[in-house]
Formats: structure tokens, C-alpha cells, sequence
């Protein structure tokens, strides 16, 4: 029998912003993301996941109040360090989340780098797992801007920059020589039987 199954992860969602990143302003209030609704913009909106913005000292990132936070090292509170993730790396329950501001100085190299978080998913009401990628400058970390993000909405751990799996479905003319075959199948073995 021929059976066809779902892949793993059917249940992450991802955006990429292509050739037009979303630009992180070099203020206090930076950029809030939605990751749900994809809703962004410059000022503070109940239902935020997401917050990157210069705290006066570089590029800092903030994620909702608890039990949400950013992926982070070092003591948490507002000198915690956000973790540079690379691309493949795990983002789950075994991870230090902050739930305060969590400094972002590792980020300030002028390359493209993964943070993760969690947040609770509004529709869901479920811990949701997720990752930003995000583009700095040398020095403080700006200009900035956000390339893309993608989420596990099941609560399942994710990891650094995993997307949507796409399969392939058959094409009609595969499916008529899959039956013709198990139909030829059929009939040599009917007359084995006979």
C-alpha cells in the first residue's frame, strides 16, 4: 500500500522580508512584531511577540511580558546577554529566556544572526517557539533591521532559521502509473492463484 505522510514540522510558520528587511528604528522604541497576525510598526500595540530597538547603548531586544522572553546567557534581568544563534541551532524549553530587556552587544558585528524567543501564541494560547534573523552594523549594532522570522506554533522546540516544509504533491500522470502498477500487481498474482 502506498501511504502518504505529513511532515514534522507542519505546523511553523515563517516570513521573510526578501529584498526589503524591516528597518529597526535607532530609538528607544525600535520595532514591535506580531508574529501571529505579522502585524509590525514602530509603537507599542497590545499583543506584541517581538522588540528590537537601541537602549541608548545599542541594540537591545525585548520580548511580551511573561512567560515570554529572548534566548539568553548570563544572569537574567536587564544585563543579560542575547544568545547569537547560528543557523540549525535549537530554540526550546531547555533554553534561558529573559523577560526583560536582554542586551543584544554580540549582535553589533555587522553580520546576520539568529535571536530566539518564546512568546504566547494569542490564538493558541500555547508557549510558542520562534526565531528573528536579524542584519546589524558594526559599532552599536545600527542600522538594523529585521530579514525574516518564523515560529513553531504546536509549542515544539524550532530551529534557527527553519521554515515551512513544502512536499511535493504527485502529479496526476504518477498517481495513474502508481494504480496501473499495483493493478498489474493484482492481476499476476491472480493468475499465480489459479
Amino acid at each position: 500500500m502506498l501511504f502518504l505522510a505529513p511532515a514534522a514540522h507542519a505546523a511553523i510558520i515563517s516570513v521573510n522580508f526578501g529584498a526589503a528587511p524591516v528597518n529597526v528604528p535607532n530609538n528607544i522604541d525600535g520595532v514591535y512584531f506580531n508574529f501571529v497576525t505579522g502585524f509590525y510598526g514602530p509603537t507599542e500595540f497590545a499583543g506584541y511577540d517581538f522588540n528590537p530597538y537601541n537602549n541608548n547603548s545599542g541594540l537591545t531586544f525585548y520580548g511580551a511580558p511573561g512567560p515570554s522572553g529572548i534566548l539568553a546567557t548570563g544572569t537574567p534581568g536587564t544585563t543579560a546577554q542575547a544568545r547569537v544563534l547560528q543557523f540549525g541551532d535549537l530554540i526550546s524549553s531547555t533554553g534561558q529566556f529573559n523577560q526583560y530587556q536582554t542586551r543584544g552587544d554580540s549582535f553589533q558585528a555587522g553580520r546576520s544572526e539568529y535571536v530566539g524567543l518564546r512568546f504566547l501564541n494569542e490564538t493558541t494560547g500555547i508557549l510558542n517557539y520562534g526565531w528573528a534573523l536579524i542584519n546589524t552594523t558594526a559599532g552599536n549594532g545600527f542600522p538594523a533591521s529585521v530579514a525574516a522570522y518564523g515560529y513553531e506554533n504546536t509549542g515544539l522546540s524550532i530551529t534557527a532559521g527553519e521554515t515551512a516544509v513544502v512536499a511535493d504533491v504527485p502529479e496526476p500522470t504518477s498517481i495513474a502509473l502508481v494504480g496501473l502498477a499495483l493493478g498489474a500487481l493484482g492481476v499476476s498474482r491472480r493468475r499465480k492463484s489459479a
